[in-house]
């Protein structure tokens, strides 16, 4: 077993600590069940699905009729990171004056980003457009009150 240094384990997100807020908002639009894996790319190579970014720490897939949402269970920090990094990059294309990533400024805000984000690449007219896509997950984590707290 590969123990982890200090800074290491303090660089860690235990992803389930913040089941009960994935849970509300994946519920938000019918997104269930959410299932924990220990590595996402592994589970998606076993899968024959493609991640569209490496960095994603949770995928939507369709078993039957329902939307399951997968996430993995241990990232690092900096991964999240990238996602609030990639935001504001993409953001700044459209927009150099406003900045919505710098409000991602929790775990929690960030979670809740990145399941939207995975959720917006299933609605209609705004799939496959990284900007829309962009838009409308900054609207809905707004809508549900990230912003407020």
């Amino acid at each position: 077993m590969i123990r982890l240094s200090y800074w290491e384990e303090a660089m860690m997100i235990y992803v389930q600590d913040y089941d009960e807020v994935l849970r509300k908002t994946a519920g938000e639009f019918f997104v269930s069940p959410i299932r924990y894996v220990k590595d996402l790319q592994s589970w998606s190579r076993q899968k024959g699905m493609d991640l569209s970014e490496p960095s994603q720490p949770m995928r939507l897939f369709t078993e039957g009729k329902n939307l399951i949402l997968i996430v993995q269970s241990e990232i690092q920090e900096s991964m999240l990171e990238d996602v609030v990094r990639a935001l504001s990059l993409r953001w700044s294309l459209k927009d150099n004056v406003a900045d919505p990533a710098s409000s991602l400024n929790s775990v929690k805000k960030r979670l809740a980003f990145c399941l939207l984000k995975e959720y917006a690449k299933t609605v209609k007219g705004v799939a496959g457009d990284d900007f829309l896509e962009d838009e409308w997950t900054i609207k809905e984590v707004e809508k549900l009150g990230f912003f407020l707290e």
